[in-house]
């Protein structure tokens, strides 16, 4: 016992100790518990929370590759139907161009048959005129006419 008095234990001891434990039960009931409880509430919110929006993220993170897949597979039909588009327009232009160039070719030629069958003639109407032509102007110098 000398022990406990030279440590500063005296008979207050158990008043200590008995309001220690009244005012612990009275704050662990009115203060610990609830505070505990909503601090496990919060962190299980948070944990909750942060769990979903990882999976929501996750989730756009798959419907993002998703739809960029489709897009790129829209993106090659779409080039095949220009690429064929393309090539279809191109093969009716050159069909047009050549049906053109053809119709062109024969209306050139036709032209130039028609100049040549109105030169000719135009050759011979001079040939038959010439000999006149040629009278008149030796009429003309002369004086006289020689056909006479």
């Amino acid at each position: 016992m000398d022990l406990l008095v030279q440590l500063g234990v005296n008979h207050t001891l158990g008043f200590q100790l008995a309001t220690f434990l009244v005012v612990f039960v009275v704050l662990k009931y009115l203060l610990f518990e609830p505070y505990f409880a909503a601090f496990i509430e919060r962190k299980e919110r948070t944990l909750g929370k942060t769990e979903l929006a990882e999976r929501f993220i996750a989730e756009a993170h798959e419907l993002e590759q998703r739809f960029s897949l489709r897009a790129q597979e829209m993106n090659d039909r779409y080039r095949d139907v220009f690429d064929k588009s393309r090539t279809e327009a191109m093969h009716e232009y050159d069909r047009v161009v050549n049906e053109a160039r053809a119709k062109t070719k024969d209306m050139i030629e036709q032209s130039r048959a028609k100049i040549r069958i109105e030169m000719e003639s135009a050759r011979t109407q001079l040939n038959q005129e010439i000999n006149t032509v040629a009278q008149l102007i030796n009429t003309k110098l002369i004086g006289k006419d020689l056909s006479a």
